[in-house]
This record gives C-alpha cells, structure tokens and sequence, in this order.
C-alpha cells in the first residue's frame, strides 16, 4: 500500500505515534481490568409484552437480515473494537473468524493508525483474509474527516485495507475532548463528507462511540447523505472513563479531570433509537450497552434494524486469545441468537419485521419514560 496524503501531509510527530500505538493496547485491557460502563442502563426500562400461547415453532422463526445486499444469520454486529496494535491484530482474528462461521456483521476500531503506520496495516488485513463473505464495516474518526489535509483516496485506502463493504465515520465528540491533545476542529466536516459521499460507492454510516444521536443531529446526517446509523447511545462502556483510567489528566490546568466529570455524558441508547426513527428510514444499528438478545428485540421494536455488541466481544476474544480457540465467541454469538429467536417465540411472531417498529409490543417505564415524553 502506498501512502495516503494524510501520511505524509499530516504525519504525526514519533512522540504522537507512540501515543497512539499505547493508547490502542490501553482501550483494549482499561475495559477488562476496571468498571468503565455507564452506570445506568436504559433498557431496563423497556418491557417486552409476553404472548402466554406462542402459535409460532421456535425452530422456523427467521432471524435473517439483508446488510445493503449481504445476508446475514442474524441482526447482530460485532461492533468497532479494535486495530493497530499486535495484540489487535489477534483479537481482530478471532472475532472475525467467528462472525464468519456464524455469518454476523463484523466492524474494525479506527484505522487512522493504518494510514499513518504502515506497519500496523496487518492488524486490519487479518479481517477480510479470515472472513471472505461476511459485511464487514470501515471505521474512520470525524477528526481525520474534518483534517484540512484530508483526501478521498485515504478513505480509499482504508476501504482496500479490508475489502470495506461500508464505512462508518465514527462521531467521537466526548471522547476526543477528554483526550489528551484530542481534535476538537470539525469545522471542515460536511465540506469533506460532501466530496466523499460523491465520490465514494459503497455505503457511509455515521456511528456515534457511546454518546447518542439527538434528532437535529439525525435530520442532519440524512440530509448530508449517509446510508445508515449507529447510534451508540449512552449505556455500555464511556470513553470518558476509559481516558480516566487513562490518567493523562492536567492537573496543572484544572482543578477537577474533565473524563470524571463527564462521565455519565449523553442520551441513552434507546433514545436514540428513537431519535433517529424521527429523522430517517435509513439503517439503524443499535449500540450502546445492549448485554442480551432481548435487548436486541428491545431495539429493534422502537425502530432499530441490528444490535451491536463491543464490551461482550472484547471479553469473549480476550478470553479465546488466552485459551487459543474461538469458542468463547462462537457461543455468545450463538447465545445472542437464542436469545433474540426465544424473545420472537414468547411474543408469537415469527420473524423480525413482525417487531420492528411496533412500540404496541412494549411497555416503556422509569426515567426512558420521561426521556422519551419529555415536553
């Protein structure tokens, strides 16, 4: 691969690549180690109407999904993890290989550190040498979008990197104000995004990373041209506490850590959902601390196409990188689906467009209420 314009024009310093390289491996163990999740999680709030004779055979409810002309077994995504790094490279080989045999949608970390170190390149290679025929999903941060120094062909280059069958622009606002010398400059976005949506043919999907999606922010995002979300509301891990973990704090400069104080940032995951059913019909993924395959039924049934999944993953390939297997992923995926098929069956529908959308089919409780009544 040859090097993008972004490489060579916005290199970063050796200092500032090493600090990349560190904080990849860190935003893969700080998730093991410690208790970075949101500490409420909304879709408690949501309950599923139970159907006391299902009519329906478990075993012929269909769980298919058509990803932008790709079939899947299920509505499940392993969402963006991970890139960049040695132990990356493993983890990605694992979740890969998984959702290929399980034939589920398959996401990558951020590839900014694969334009701007070639040697890391291996790390997003694995996913499409391991996984032919499944949807995998780009990934590339609204910072490197919104550079001034931002071409179409390093977005190219990403989407050759894996054989890309969409990119996600991931919106990091949070995370990258509580990061240390995060890019906060964004003002070029939609005069970049516009030049990538005309010249770019595969799908776009803009994917918030843990702080939700309000409706202007949707309304703008379908009206700019973007073919899908991922809402990554507020639920699952925070980013803010990651880079609390991360103890890069300048405590010289304020008197409290900013990652601490925003902790809890951002419009939960339902919500979201929600919001985005407002603006658009467009594809929405949900993600954002969903833990079962009810709460993929719980998604789907405000308006959601797929459920997405990175803490549950990351543990699981943790867990297989340690035991040399792929097990501990094989059987999540399948528990996921279990799950999501005996929701289907306790409801007596016999497929996913029987739910999707159907808000008849719930009861909505506790502060989601007020979230989604307030006037």
């Amino acid at each position: 691969m040859t090097s993008s314009n972004f490489e060579k024009e916005n290199m970063p310093e050796p200092e500032q690549t090493k600090e990349i390289f560190n904080r990849k491996e860190e935003h893969l163990k700080i998730p093991i180690e410690y208790d970075v999740q949101h500490s409420i999680n909304y879709f408690d709030d949501i309950k599923l109407n139970h159907h006391a004779i299902p009519e329906v055979d478990l075993e012929e409810i269909d769980l298919t999904f058509n990803f932008f002309d790709k079939q899947i077994s299920a509505p499940i995504c392993i969402s963006a993890i991970t890139g960049g790094h040695p132990v990356s490279k493993e983890i990605n080989k694992i979740l890969a290989q998984a959702a290929e045999e399980e034939n589920i949608i398959m996401s990558v970390g951020s590839q900014r550190i694969g334009l701007e170190d070639p040697s890391t390149l291996d790390s997003f290679n694995i996913v499409r040498e391991v996984a032919p025929t499944i949807p995998v999903i780009g990934n590339l941060g609204l910072g490197q979008v919104s550079s001034p120094y931002f071409k179409q062909e390093d977005l190219n280059a990403c989407i050759d990197m894996i054989n890309a069958d969409a990119m996600a622009i991931h919106l990091n606002a949070l995370h990258e104000l509580v990061q240390y010398k995060g890019n906060i400059s964004y003002s070029n976005f939609r005069r970049n995004f516009k030049k990538i949506r005309d010249n770019t043919k595969i799908p776009l999907i803009a994917k918030e990373v843990g702080s939700g999606i309000n409706q202007d922010v949707a309304s703008i995002i379908d009206e700019l041209g973007f073919d899908g979300f991922d809402v990554g509301g507020a639920g699952g891990t925070s980013f803010a506490a990651i880079e609390s973990k991360r103890n890069n704090f300048d405590n010289d400069k304020y008197s409290r850590n900013p990652a601490d104080v925003f902790r809890e940032w951002g419009i939960p995951t339902p919500v979201s959902i929600v919001n985005v059913r407002k603006a658009s019909q467009k594809l929405a993924i949900a993600t954002g601390g969903l833990k079962t395959g009810i709460d993929i039924a719980k998604s789907i049934v405000l308006g959601a196409d797929i459920g997405g999944f990175a803490y549950k993953f990351l543990k699981s390939s943790w867990q297989d990188r340690k035991d040399n297997t792929i097990a501990n992923t094989i059987r999540e995926i399948r528990t996921l689906k279990n799950e999501l098929r005996s929701s289907l069956w306790l409801m007596n529908l016999n497929n996913l467009s029987e739910l999707k959308n159907r808000r008849e089919k719930c009861v909505i409780i506790g502060d989601l209420y007020l979230w989604l009544n307030q006037k």
